[in-house]
């Protein structure tokens, strides 16, 4: 009786039930070459068939798994697409430019603290200086230790020194220097990161076009600044 099982198959099943279908086809040859008179043609039709039926079902398998394949690669594909969509309508709105508009307001915050510390102990050194001006004029030799209060011994450096036996300086940051600790101190302990960190800072004003461009969440966040 005619095999009509058309139960799917995978490949490798497929091409394992046509090796067998092919073995029995080649048994019976072989066997009607050598004379079996029990072989009839019926039986070796059959089993010719078989074979071929086998190896047809091998290109049926095929064809079901590449088109499986393609069903796969297409939902993997939209479900990339769906999720990179999300990703720009609805997560950065809701994190990146939320986060990064705290972080430009909480930079600007320690810019605008910085620079104001800076302009303080300016003013205190500059009235220092006057104090050490008038201290000499009446014959002080050492102002600081006078009067426990003195300018910092660093060149270039806006900073006061208090203190008569045992001073401590009380230096100013300049609102740059600020803005770059924070930067390092949020990316501290990552050399990669702060090194890719710092030569971002090189370009910030590029940087910041740049990702307002790439992200346009963020260039609707501050552009309604």
């Amino acid at each position: 009786m005619a095999e009509t099982t058309t139960a799917e198959l995978t490949v490798a099943e497929a091409e394992a039930a046509a090796l067998a279908a092919e073995q029995e086809a080649a048994g019976l040859r072989t066997a009607v070459e050598n004379g079996d008179p029990d072989v009839t043609p019926a039986q070796l039709a059959e089993a010719e068939q078989k074979s071929l039926f086998a190896r047809l079902r091998i290109k049926a398998a095929h064809k079901r798994e590449a088109a499986q394949a393609e069903a796969d690669r297409h939902a993997r594909a939209e479900a990339v697409a769906s999720e990179a969509r999300t990703l720009a309508e609805q997560d950065d709105p809701d994190d990146l430019a939320v986060k990064m508009r705290a972080a430009v307001d909480a930079l600007t915050a320690v810019h605008t603290a910085a620079a104001a510390r800076h302009d303080r102990i300016r003013d205190m050194a500059n009235r220092v200086d006057v104090i050490r001006d008038e201290a000499l004029r009446a014959g002080i030799a050492d102002p600081r230790r006078h009067y426990g209060v003195g300018r910092g011994v660093m060149a270039g450096e806006v900073s006061v020194m208090v203190g008569k036996t045992d001073p401590i300086a009380v230096r100013s940051v300049s609102p740059e220097d600020a803005i770059a600790a924070v930067v390092g101190l949020a990316v501290t302990g990552d050399a990669v990161a702060l090194k890719a960190a710092t030569e971002a800072c090189q370009h910030a004003a590029h940087q910041a076009d740049k990702v307002r461009r790439d992200v346009p969440a963020l260039h609707d966040a501050f552009a309604a600044k």
